[in-house]
């Protein structure tokens, strides 16, 4: 996700601070979510896994919140509720599950709107793939 969102916000030279940070979130955020998934055997989580994964979570949150933007924090809620959601249900977390929370985080940054930045998103995560 991190490096899909900063492709994306690459067109956005201004906000690269604001930016590099709402990476750093991600990249913690992605780490939960995979702790959460599996673990490095590929099995399902266990207690262990689950306790890295929240806390990359508390590290994601902790990690926008020095941006002092109440809204970076409600999407990094809402993702988190919805991957937790997800993983619950046996689905996987990806990208294209991702990309409306990406678009928000980006409208954040950039201002230009849901739509643009989700266009942007999907052509980044196509150049990343």
């Amino acid at each position: 996700m991190k490096a899909v969102f900063l492709e994306a916000a690459s067109a956005f030279p201004e906000e690269g601070e604001r930016a590099e940070v709402v990476g750093e979130a991600l990249d913690f955020l992605q780490n939960g979510f995979d702790a959460h998934y599996e673990n490095s055997e590929g099995e399902a989580a266990g207690n262990d896994d689950i306790l890295v994964g929240d806390n990359d979570y508390a590290w994601a949150v902790e990690t926008i919140a020095r941006l002092d933007e109440p809204r970076f924090v409600a999407v990094a809620g809402r993702m988190i509720r919805d991957g937790a959601g997800r993983i619950s249900a046996g689905k996987s977390v990806s990208v294209e599950s991702w990309t409306p929370h990406l678009a928000q985080l980006l409208d954040i940054v950039s201002g230009e709107g849901e739509k643009p930045s989700e266009e942007r998103i999907k052509k980044a995560a196509e150049v990343s793939s």
